[in-house]
Protein backbone atom coordinates (compact mmCIF):
# COMPACT_ATOMS: atom_id res chain seq x y z
CA UNK A 1 0.00 0.00 0.00
CA UNK A 2 1.43 3.74 -0.98
CA UNK A 3 1.98 6.19 1.53
CA UNK A 4 -0.59 8.50 -0.52
CA UNK A 5 -3.30 5.49 0.08
CA UNK A 6 -2.42 5.39 3.88
CA UNK A 7 -2.86 8.93 4.64
CA UNK A 8 -6.25 9.46 2.36
CA UNK A 9 -7.79 6.17 4.55
CA UNK A 10 -6.79 7.74 7.28
CA UNK A 11 -8.50 10.98 6.39
CA UNK A 12 -11.67 9.75 5.52
CA UNK A 13 -11.92 7.77 8.72
CA UNK A 14 -11.34 11.30 10.65
CA UNK A 15 -13.80 13.40 8.81
CA UNK A 16 -16.29 9.87 9.54
CA UNK A 17 -15.63 10.73 12.91
CA UNK A 18 -16.44 14.38 12.46
CA UNK A 19 -12.32 15.71 12.92
CA UNK A 20 -11.66 19.05 10.97
CA UNK A 21 -8.95 18.34 8.25
CA UNK A 22 -6.50 21.20 8.76
CA UNK A 23 -3.83 20.14 6.47
CA UNK A 24 -2.69 17.36 4.53
CA UNK A 25 0.33 16.14 2.48
CA UNK A 26 1.41 12.87 0.30
CA UNK A 27 4.56 12.39 -1.81
CA UNK A 28 5.23 14.76 -4.15
CA UNK A 29 1.37 16.12 -4.32
CA UNK A 30 2.62 19.83 -3.23
CA UNK A 31 -0.67 19.95 -1.01
CA UNK A 32 1.03 20.23 2.77
CA UNK A 33 1.81 22.97 4.82
CA UNK A 34 5.44 23.83 5.53
CA UNK A 35 6.13 24.44 8.89
CA UNK A 36 9.32 26.16 9.91
CA UNK A 37 11.34 25.87 13.51
CA UNK A 38 11.19 27.94 16.04
CA UNK A 39 13.64 31.04 16.04
CA UNK A 40 14.35 29.83 12.81
CA UNK A 41 17.36 32.51 10.78
CA UNK A 42 17.43 29.82 7.57
CA UNK A 43 19.17 31.01 4.59
CA UNK A 44 17.23 28.90 2.48
CA UNK A 45 13.89 29.26 2.00
CA UNK A 46 12.64 25.47 3.56
CA UNK A 47 15.50 24.04 5.13
CA UNK A 48 14.71 22.79 8.60
CA UNK A 49 11.37 22.88 7.82
CA UNK A 50 8.52 19.75 8.38
CA UNK A 51 5.20 18.88 6.34
CA UNK A 52 3.24 16.82 8.29
CA UNK A 53 1.08 14.21 6.46
CA UNK A 54 -2.26 15.52 8.37
CA UNK A 55 -3.16 17.54 10.58
CA UNK A 56 -6.68 18.01 12.07
CA UNK A 57 -8.27 18.82 15.04
CA UNK A 58 -12.00 17.86 16.95
CA UNK A 59 -12.74 19.95 19.80
CA UNK A 60 -9.59 21.04 22.03
CA UNK A 61 -7.36 18.36 20.15
CA UNK A 62 -5.18 18.51 17.28
CA UNK A 63 -3.48 15.40 15.71
CA UNK A 64 -0.23 15.28 14.02
CA UNK A 65 0.19 12.19 11.91
CA UNK A 66 2.91 11.11 10.41
CA UNK A 67 1.91 8.04 7.65
CA UNK A 68 4.33 5.81 5.70
CA UNK A 69 4.21 2.88 3.92
CA UNK A 70 6.19 0.96 6.16
CA UNK A 71 7.84 1.42 9.51
CA UNK A 72 10.47 3.89 9.27
CA UNK A 73 12.56 4.92 12.38
CA UNK A 74 12.93 8.30 11.14
CA UNK A 75 9.44 9.43 11.59
CA UNK A 76 9.07 8.05 15.07
CA UNK A 77 12.10 10.11 16.25
CA UNK A 78 11.16 13.07 14.22
CA UNK A 79 7.77 12.98 16.41
CA UNK A 80 9.39 12.64 20.22
CA UNK A 81 11.38 15.50 19.44
CA UNK A 82 8.93 18.22 18.13
CA UNK A 83 6.40 16.19 21.20
CA UNK A 84 9.38 17.11 23.81
CA UNK A 85 11.68 20.20 22.11
CA UNK A 86 8.31 21.88 21.30
CA UNK A 87 10.94 23.18 18.11
CA UNK A 88 7.76 23.45 16.10
CA UNK A 89 5.14 25.67 18.59
CA UNK A 90 5.47 28.40 16.79
CA UNK A 91 4.49 27.09 13.34
CA UNK A 92 2.16 24.94 14.93
CA UNK A 93 0.44 27.90 16.96
CA UNK A 94 -0.06 29.89 13.78
CA UNK A 95 -1.64 27.08 12.06
CA UNK A 96 -3.96 26.38 14.62
CA UNK A 97 -4.57 30.05 15.81
CA UNK A 98 -8.37 29.86 14.87
CA UNK A 99 -9.14 27.35 17.40
CA UNK A 100 -9.29 26.51 20.77
CA UNK A 101 -6.65 23.60 21.06
CA UNK A 102 -4.85 22.79 24.34
CA UNK A 103 -3.50 19.50 23.36
CA UNK A 104 -1.24 18.45 20.34
CA UNK A 105 -0.86 14.82 20.25
CA UNK A 106 1.18 12.70 17.84
CA UNK A 107 1.22 9.72 15.92
CA UNK A 108 1.88 7.34 13.46
CA UNK A 109 0.08 5.85 10.42
CA UNK A 110 0.99 2.81 8.58
CA UNK A 111 -0.98 -0.41 6.68
CA UNK A 112 -1.98 -2.89 8.25
CA UNK A 113 0.86 -5.14 7.75
CA UNK A 114 2.64 -7.81 10.59
CA UNK A 115 5.72 -6.64 10.06
CA UNK A 116 5.49 -3.24 10.27
CA UNK A 117 3.12 -3.27 13.31
CA UNK A 118 5.60 -5.19 15.08
CA UNK A 119 8.36 -2.86 14.38
CA UNK A 120 6.46 0.18 15.18
CA UNK A 121 4.93 -1.06 18.73
CA UNK A 122 8.54 -1.14 19.68
CA UNK A 123 8.48 3.05 19.38
CA UNK A 124 5.33 3.59 20.77
CA UNK A 125 7.31 5.35 23.51
CA UNK A 126 7.75 8.01 21.24
CA UNK A 127 4.27 8.76 19.77
CA UNK A 128 1.29 8.68 21.44
CA UNK A 129 -0.83 7.02 18.83
CA UNK A 130 -0.49 4.43 16.09
CA UNK A 131 -3.23 3.48 13.23
CA UNK A 132 -3.38 1.53 10.51
CA UNK A 133 -5.23 0.69 7.64
CA UNK A 134 -5.75 -1.92 5.39
CA UNK A 135 -6.37 -2.42 1.47
CA UNK A 136 -10.13 -1.84 2.21
CA UNK A 137 -9.78 1.01 4.26
CA UNK A 138 -10.56 -0.18 7.55
CA UNK A 139 -8.77 1.78 10.20
CA UNK A 140 -7.28 -0.08 13.20
CA UNK A 141 -6.53 1.97 16.16
CA UNK A 142 -3.07 0.44 18.07
CA UNK A 143 -2.05 2.77 20.19
CA UNK A 144 -3.98 5.85 21.93
CA UNK A 145 -1.78 7.14 25.09
CA UNK A 146 -3.94 10.25 25.62
CA UNK A 147 -7.55 8.15 24.26
CA UNK A 148 -7.96 11.01 22.10
CA UNK A 149 -10.50 8.34 19.40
Amino acid sequence: MREERVTISIMSWLEENDWQIICYDFPQSGTGVLLHPNGDNRTEKNKGGIIPDIIAVKGNVALFFENKDRFYQPDFDKLLEIKTENNFSDSLNQLLSGFNISKIVYGIGIPEEKKHLEKSKKQLDKIDFLITTDKDENIKIHYDNEKVF
